[in-house]
Formats: C-alpha cells, structure tokens, sequence
C-alpha cells in the first residue's frame, strides 16, 4: 500500500493551523513598518456592516474562508509621499510578511488611504 503525499498543511505528525489573530498581529506590524503609513484609519460604517465573515484589529479588516485569504487596510498617510509606491510597498510587506512567518498564502491586500496628514506649520 502506497502512503499519500501530505497536503501543504499536514504531515506525518498532524495540522498546523494558524490563529487568524496572528495574521492580524502580522499585517499590522508590517503596515506601520512602511515609511510613510503613519497610522490606521477607522473602516467606513458600510464595511463594518460586512463583518460577518471578517475578523477586524483597529483598522485592518481580515476576510478568511476555505479558499482565500484578503486583508483590507484603512491608513492615513503622510502628504510629502507618493501614495501610489507607498500603497504597493505595504502590500507587498504585508503579503511577504504573512508568507514568511505563517506559511499562509494572501490572495488580496487591498489598500484603502483614508486620508493624508499634513505637517502642521
């Protein structure tokens, strides 16, 4: 009798499963790690009514399910950045992130900028 390959999660020795928690705690590190993010912005009452299937820390929305893992981020950037660069380093941060640390793969980052802070004068 042959013995099956393990599924990416599985092994000889059972599952590991990671706590969406940590995921969260993964991309809110790696969002303030971006030079020019400078803090969370509160999601829009519209997406907050969607939380049904989402876990939510401060201003990071976390939807998970069999097939999929997609974050949405709500920041407020600094005005003397360009946000589009900006916007795609975070992404990147975060999907390597979560990568590296977890072994998760994210099929989604969508930046959303809430704002710009001017410097006050």
């Amino acid at each position: 009798m042959s013995k099956s390959k393990a599924t990416d999660d599985e092994s000889d020795f059972g599952r590991i499963q990671v706590a969406p928690a940590i995921l969260l705690a993964i991309a809110e590190h790696n969002t303030f790690a971006v030079e020019g993010v400078l803090e969370h912005a509160e999601p829009p009452a519209a997406d907050l009514r969607l939380l049904n299937r989402r876990l939510r820390n401060g201003g990071i929305l976390l939807t998970m399910d069999e097939n999929r893992v997609i974050f949405d981020i709500y920041v407020i950037m600094d005005a003397n950045v360009n946000i589009m660069e900006t916007s795609r380093k975070l992404q990147s941060a975060v999907i390597e992130s979560v990568d590296q640390m977890s072994g998760v793969k994210v099929n989604a980052v969508n930046i959303h900028i809430e704002d710009v802070a001017y410097p006050v004068a």
